[in-house]
């Protein structure tokens, strides 16, 4: 019983490795050099769910040093695809958002991969979207079982 589970999860890792091989590939289209999940599309993509993200959720999600977060959002902030604003009613606290070129850059990489798709994405998309359903209930379940172990110590 216990091998058998050891083969499930390791043909589970070996999926999920295998997606994100298939999807950089997918992503990085007609052998254009940065792919959809380079730090900087992944950024822009999260600003793009939500109307301002500090750097500490930026950092979380994309579980990334917060001195590499840094050096990237300013590379960002001077080609003019992100903002930095502080909070006005803290002053210390800042947060980002997507500028219009940011915007318009994010969208020419997803037309790009709807591009490289083309003719099935509406079966692919419906996979994905129940695959990622799957994946965030997974994910929201084990980080539910790390908090109860941390608070247990």
């Amino acid at each position: 019983m216990e091998q058998t589970n050891t083969q499930e999860r390791n043909l589970f890792s070996k999926n999920i490795v295998e997606l994100k091989l298939i999807s950089d590939r997918i992503a990085e289209g007609k052998g254009e050099a940065a792919g959809i999940f380079s730090n900087t599309y992944q950024i822009l993509y999260i600003l793009t769910r939500k109307e301002r993200v500090t750097p500490k959720e930026l950092i979380a999600e994309l579980n990334m040093a917060k001195s590499n977060l840094a050096i990237l959002a300013k590379k960002m902030m001077k080609d003019g695809l992100i903002e930095s604003h502080k909070d006005k009613s803290n002053r210390r606290e800042i947060f980002y958002n997507i500028t219009d070129a940011g915007s318009e850059m994010l969208q020419d990489k997803l037309d790009n991969i709807d591009t490289v798709c083309e003719g099935d994405t509406k079966r692919v998309t419906n996979i994905i979207i129940k695959a990622v359903e799957e994946l965030k209930k997974l994910e929201n379940k084990n980080s539910s079982q790390k908090k109860r172990k941390t608070n247990a110590k």
